[in-house]
């Protein structure tokens, strides 16, 4: 038994509003040490007055942004198309409206405003930024019917910025993530990672044994499970002076994946859990926000959230544009299948 459209059309409209509500509950405690979140009770149940600057309550951050922008390109095409999504990302720093973009992703997008090729304005080699993550769910949701070419296309959303194939790998995994929410069976996280793991070889095979392995720390405590993850795949370099999740793509997507496979029914509880590692945490709580709702639909979330996040009209009606692009290219598909069989 599969979805309806309706409910299919409802699970996009709760991944994009998730991904924001998760973002703008971490972006004021972005880079606060995880000893320090231990005194604030509730941090997924409301939108706390603690703005960061000039910033209002519910604001969300760069990577709802690049959502958005990735979203608007995607709906324009019909497709993910490279060029067109690099305009509208560099837009974003054009019109200086991106809120607080890591060091790597900024210069990148500067690269892109000055007039640099898509496919080379990318930060080199060795550079894992967890920016690359949350423009991917565009690609989760608009291929999840027909996933064949899903890892192909994280792949060119993640290069315009980012050349490393790990950041590839990861956003080709997480886009995977979001396209099961599309199915009316959930799988065991077993089966669930091993999907996620085959979209995430065809970019890095380390990446996906990481994601392959995950369900192992299902079984551990909590706290030893996650001070585990955010050491995987970082060098120790890039731990030093870092308290909580450090701003690389491998612990903030293993994180969110781990929050959802440990707490799958409860969106406050599981982005609660990804909010109190610290640090990155705000990238983390993004993902999670997101796959829950991609799973299980805007009932699962608090509708307090669901009002006061900012923008939130905007982001439904993006959901809405981007999934009557699903619609065609799910009818596009459908009709080319019934002509080779001919």
């Amino acid at each position: 038994m599969s979805l309806t459209p309706a409910e299919r059309q409802d699970r996009f409209h709760a991944a994009f509003v998730g991904l924001a509500i998760g973002d703008a509950l971490g972006f004021p405690l972005r880079g606060i040490p995880p000893a320090s979140l231990t005194r604030l009770p509730g941090l997924a149940e409301d939108f706390a007055p603690r703005p960061r600057g000039k910033f209002a309550k519910g604001q969300f951050s760069d990577d709802t942004q690049l959502l958005l922008a990735a979203a608007e390109s995607v709906i324009r095409e019909g497709k993910v198309d490279g060029r067109s999504a690099a305009a509208h990302l560099a837009w974003l720093w054009q019109e200086g409206i991106i809120l607080q973009p890591p060091k790597s992703l900024a210069d990148a997008l500067q690269r892109l405003a000055s007039g640099v090729p898509w496919m080379s304005a990318g930060a080199s080699l060795g550079t894992r930024c967890h920016s690359v993550l949350s423009r991917a769910l565009v690609v989760g949701l608009l291929e999840s019917g027909h996933r064949a070419r899903l890892p192909h296309d994280a792949g060119v959303l993640t290069i315009i910025t980012h050349k490393d194939p790990v950041c590839a790998a990861a956003a080709a995994a997480f886009a995977q993530a979001a396209a099961l929410g599309m199915e009316a069976e959930p799988l065991t996280p077993a089966a669930f990672c091993e999907e996620l793991a085959l979209s995430a070889a065809v970019h890095d095979k380390g990446l996906a044994e990481e994601v392959r392995h995950l369900p192992r720390l299902l079984t551990w405590d909590t706290a030893r499970a996650l001070t585990q993850l955010r050491k995987v795949g970082v060098p120790p370099s890039e731990l030093k002076g870092v308290d909580g999740l450090p701003p690389h793509v491998v612990p903030v997507l293993l994180t969110s994946l781990f929050a959802i496979l440990k707490v799958p029914h409860d969106f406050r509880e599981a982005v609660a859990l990804t909010l109190r590692c610290g640090g990155e945490a705000d990238v983390a709580a993004a993902l999670t926000g997101a796959l829950l709702g991609a799973h299980l639909g805007t009932r699962a979330i608090p509708a307090r959230l669901r009002k006061q996040v900012l923008y939130s009209e905007n982001l439904v009606d993006t959901a809405d544009r981007l999934f009557r692009a699903h619609q065609v290219r799910e009818t596009l598909a459908t009709a080319l299948s019934h002509r080779r069989r001919r």
